[in-house]
């Protein structure tokens, strides 16, 4: 056997072991669990590329802030905001063609600068947007000054089906 063989492998050509011949979709092999450098314990599997769209507005006001037309299936993992200034408290609410997508709010609290430390978790009821839907925020404030520079991170993968 040559020195550039893989025994492990379908053929010499491919880097998937075997049983992993083939990608459904826009996946890639990933490890499921043994993740630091160097170790060779753990599983593969299948993972999903993560995408992320990114709404925003310079300076926050009540209403609709920004706009965007999905250009694919696009399956939402996580939803979360951010504030360049902070402010008072923020709810940010994600609409698909008019219709929200949470059941919970996204909020910003008073005096920071992100939703990831918000005491009210933000809860997605929709995951699934459609390709070409119009997806806005829509946003409220319970103070006057609501913070800077609001961007709201759609995070998910393209779908195939």
């Amino acid at each position: 056997m040559s020195s550039n063989q893989h025994r492990n492998l379908l053929d010499g050509n491919r880097h998937n072991p075997l049983g992993f011949e083939s990608a459904e979709n826009d996946t890639y092999l990933g490890k499921n669990s043994g993740i630091q450098y160097g170790d060779r314990t753990g599983s593969l599997i299948w993972s999903n590329v993560l995408e992320t769209f990114i709404l925003g507005a310079e300076v926050v006001r009540t209403g609709v802030a920004d706009y965007i037309r999905i250009p694919y299936k696009f399956r939402i993992t996580e939803v979360r905001a951010s504030l360049y200034t902070a402010g008072g408290v923020l709810s940010i609410n994600i609409l698909e063609n008019g219709t929200s997508i949470l059941s919970t709010e996204l909020t910003i609290d008073s005096g920071e600068k992100t939703s990831t430390t918000a005491a009210t978790p933000v809860v997605i009821s929709d995951y699934e947007l459609s390709d070409d839907s119009e997806v806005t925020i829509d946003v409220t404030g319970t103070a006057k000054e609501v913070g800077t520079k609001l961007k709201v991170y759609l995070i998910g993968y393209r779908m195939t089906s």
